[in-house]
């Protein structure tokens, strides 16, 4: 049997053989430095995902897409670790990761169109509108209701919101 040169395989597909550290993570993934050293791409994670949000990233190892869909904090991906790359206790969908989720100036609803299909469609009510003069609506997310189950970021029309790892 031979073993796949990752680095050759990266190249060809025009990506990064080394570990991405800008990369979202699964949710509960431990500290990043300790995940890039015990994670084994086993790809369990990936396939234990019933939201098929996790994909094999730069590296080998376990991403998030949220083009994908959201993350329902199933924890499914961190019980099917047996590399320990995540943390024991994972219940709390708070506890899971630390992203920062924010709006770009493509959003429909900051360029006077209505839309509001984020805050419609975010479980934790965190995304409120504020109406501006002019008559534009302002998407405001509130960071300490935020899961970041990526919600928002898979209905936006405008692929306008930006969530990305606070480290």
């Amino acid at each position: 049997m031979t073993s796949t040169n990752l680095n050759r395989r990266a190249f060809l597909r025009g990506r990064s053989s080394k570990f991405d550290l800008g990369a979202i993570r699964p949710p509960w993934s431990i500290e990043i430095s300790q995940f890039a050293e015990r994670c084994t791409r086993c790809d369990e994670c990936i396939k234990a995902c019933p939201e098929n949000i996790l994909f094999r990233g730069d590296g080998g190892y376990p991403e998030v897409n949220f083009q994908h869909g959201e993350c329902t904090f199933c924890s499914h991906c961190a019980d099917a670790c047996q590399a320990k790359a995540f943390k024991v206790k994972h219940t709390d969908p708070k506890d899971a990761w630390q992203l920062n989720v924010s709006i770009k100036d493509s959003c429909l609803s900051l360029n006077a169109v209505v839309c509001r299909a984020c805050g419609d469609s975010c479980p934790e009510g965190a995304i409120r509108f504020s109406l501006q003069v002019g008559g534009i609506s302002s998407p405001e997310i509130d960071s300490e209701t935020c899961t970041g189950c990526g919600e928002c970021l898979y209905v936006c029309p405008k692929n306008a919101v930006l969530v990305q790892n606070s480290n």
